[in-house]
């Protein structure tokens, strides 16, 4: 029974139901607004602007070409609605590497799901057991113009699979394709007499593709295209340590009831390179959301391992899906290090 109410009242609904009122659609699969990114989630969200990693092609793929190592490959599991339930969870992987100084490439994987969920009309009737899940493909590519400046394009492959009877919601997997592009900006290092500074800004377009239909012949959902962009300041104290704070808002670019601000400020403080402390804070203008939190990360690298970890604390009336949950992530590095000073 938990598992049904979470089914209806707290998974993000990946379809629209049109109903005989002219009314704006909410977009499809909204899970894939959610960073499968450790690192980002313990910033307050931020991502479009902020330094590179191997996750960096799900933000803005313009940053893929300032990855810290020649290849790296990421893996991150997200719990989800733990307090309810004990099988949902967002899982990503990804793998970037370096073709050469002025190009990287990345493909990615994401899967979402809720685990078996049991579905029945009335207390009599025989229980119908299912398991909803939802995956993307990716592939990204970013290029360097010049000393400051990279772009970077993705596709992306979505299937959302409801897997759930006709009556209730779809009779088929909805699939989609989508398209992502990005700019950043890596200022040259201010070298002063203090501490040296640069400036970083991104802007991305995100999830601009087909719409979704999960009845044949039926009504379609849009994707939740997404505009992103962002600021950033490093503050280097010497050669050991680094403080680095971004800013970033994004909004939906498509004509759906869900249409809000988000604002993230997060903020990362290096140590030797190995590591690293993060905080952050995400707000959305919406007056009814669970998208208003406070965010605790830190990662500690050991050789070519990576350990991330991040935790939520909800300062919203609404239960966030990522309360009271631990969110863990690994980096595998290899090949050659690089400083990008």
């Amino acid at each position: 029974m938990r598992k049904l109410l979470a089914f209806f009242f707290f998974l993000p609904v990946s379809f629209f139901v049109q109903s005989q009122e002219d009314v704006l659609q909410n977009a499809a699969v909204p899970w894939i607004r959610i960073p499968a990114d450790i690192r980002a989630s313990g910033m307050g969200d931020t991502g479009v602007a902020t330094e590179a990693d191997v996750n960096a092609a799900r933000w803005n793929p313009a940053k893929l070409v300032w990855l810290g190592h020649t290849t790296e490959l990421g893996i991150s599991y997200l719990p989800y609605l733990r307090t309810l339930i004990n099988d949902a969870f967002l899982l990503g992987a990804n793998y970037a590497k370096r073709i050469n100084d002025e190009s990287s490439l990345a493909v990615g994987f994401t899967y979402f799901t809720i685990g078996e969920v049991e579905l029945r009309e009335t207390i009599d009737q025989e229980a119908l057991f299912v398991q909803p899940n939802t995956f993307t493909l990716d592939v990204a590519y970013g290029l360097q113009l010049n000393d400051e400046i990279s772009v970077g394009a993705g596709l992306r492959f979505i299937s959302d699979n409801q897997q759930t009877p006709d009556d209730l919601t779809s009779d088929r997997a909805g699939n989609a394709l989508a398209a992502d592009a990005g700019v950043f900006y890596r200022s040259r290092l201010r070298i002063t007499e203090g501490n040296d500074t640069r400036w970083r800004a991104g802007i991305a377009l995100t999830q601009i593709g087909t719409p979704i239909s999960y009845v044949s012949d039926g009504p379609e959902s849009p994707l939740p295209s997404t505009l992103r962009f962002g600021v950033g300041r490093d503050i280097i104290y010497d050669y050991d340590s680094m403080l680095s704070l971004t800013l970033e808002a994004n909004t939906l670019v498509v004509d759906v009831a869900d249409r809000s601000w988000g604002v993230g400020l997060g903020g990362e403080y290096v140590f030797r390179g190995d590591l690293f402390l993060r905080s952050g804070y995400y707000i959305d203008t919406a007056s009814n959301t669970d998208r208003n939190y406070l965010t605790l990360g830190a990662g500690v690298r050991r050789g070519n391992l990576l350990v991330d970890m991040s935790y939520l604390f909800s300062t919203s009336r609404v239960v966030n899906p990522f309360e009271n949950t631990l969110r863990l992530g690994v980096t595998f590095s290899f090949g050659q290090r690089f400083y990008h000073y």
